[in-house]
């Protein structure tokens, strides 16, 4: 695969579909001031180039009845990227990353039962090359990335995507079924939202041998339940953010919530959840160097009220997010998309 070059037209685009992932064309080149064509065959070429994706990210009680579990991996005798190519072949790994750090592996495991996740945590044991597992469940999760901007539009453009989707902040993430079992309709609809967040009814209908109207309908309640999200995934060193890091925050006893929403605030956090651990809080994202993280430890996070300690981490390498391959040379690989309950 040949990486396409971006210019200032696809960077535009880009930005407007992490906003509205689902919008028309119409509606998108109406806000960018650019034709609706054009946009269509820039993003397909960049569909087609596998450096742009809209998946859908499931509620979690679609698929799990558990929280997710952090995990910090330690080794011996293998190096770093061995161990992480045997950790890929296991079940429930949501992302993979090698890291900085005394713990130089970092997965988020996020299995549909406890039970299945006490089951996925015991085969990380096994696998040779790790010499020891620390494994962190996560006690409640603010914020999972799919509300990252990468800041390429103005103010303007922002606010009318966001009007246009009606965006809300993603507040506190739990895996709650639905109130009521979801037909098969629904289901259908579901996974094929999870595999390509912008399929319309029409070909949703097709696939799932479903009429249009039926289609329609399910789709709209699909989304209007927020049981899907739409989010676009690229490589995002591809936009000039070289720096993903990991932070692990101790934080006074009681401020973890207002610590919690001031971290959702910052443009360049993609998680922030509470864990149970010594460090309390973890918090991932994106700066455009190392040197920008310097100065998002020191002067933003500074500036945050009960925020006793900060251990930093760069990652490295990170062959995996939100259920999705990835890296530098193919671009966006396969999607392991967790089955539903």
């Amino acid at each position: 695969m040949t990486r396409l070059p971006l210019d200032e037209l696809d960077r535009r685009l880009i930005g407007a579909l992490h906003l509205a992932p689902r919008a028309t064309w119409d509606d998108i080149g109406g806000i960018l001031s650019a034709d609706a064509s054009t946009l269509k065959r820039r993003y397909d070429r960049l569909h087609e180039a596998r450096m742009v994706r809209v998946i859908g990210q499931a509620d979690w009680g679609m698929h799990s009845t558990a929280m997710p579990i952090h995990v910090f991996l330690d080794i011996t005798g293998e190096t770093p990227l061995a161990v992480l190519d045997r950790l890929r072949d296991l079940p429930h790994v949501q992302l993979l990353a090698q890291v900085s750090g005394d713990h130089p592996l970092y997965a988020v495991v996020h299995a549909p039962s406890e039970a299945a996740t006490s089951e996925a945590i015991d085969r990380m044991f096994s696998l040779p090359g790790v010499r020891r597992v620390n494994a962190l469940p996560a006690l409640s999760t603010l914020r999972r990335g799919i509300t990252w901007d990468p800041q390429l539009l103005n103010d303007t453009e922002r606010a009318d995507l966001l009007t246009l989707t009606g965006a809300q902040p993603e507040g506190i993430a739990t895996a709650t079924p639905p109130a009521k079992p979801l037909s098969e309709a629904e289901r259908a609809a579901v996974t094929l939202l999870m595999r390509d967040g912008r399929s319309s009814a029409a070909s949703i209908a097709r696939a799932a041998d479903l009429a249009t109207s039926t289609a329609h309908r399910v789709v709209r309640r699909v989304l209007d339940e927020q049981w899907v999200k739409p989010r676009l995934e690229i490589v995002s060193e591809w936009l000039g953010f070289q720096t993903p890091f990991l932070l692990r925050l101790r934080v006074a006893p009681g401020d973890t919530p207002d610590v919690m929403r001031r971290l959702d605030q910052l443009p360049q956090t993609r998680l922030a959840v509470h864990v149970a651990s010594d460090m309390s809080v973890l918090c991932a994202g994106l700066v455009t160097d190392r040197s920008a993280l310097a100065v998002f430890i020191d002067d933003d996070l500074a500036k945050i009220p009960g925020i006793l300690t900060v251990s930093a981490a760069v990652m490295l390498a990170e062959p995996r997010r939100y259920w999705l391959d990835r890296d530098l040379t193919s671009g966006l690989g396969e999607f392991h998309a967790p089955a539903l309950l």
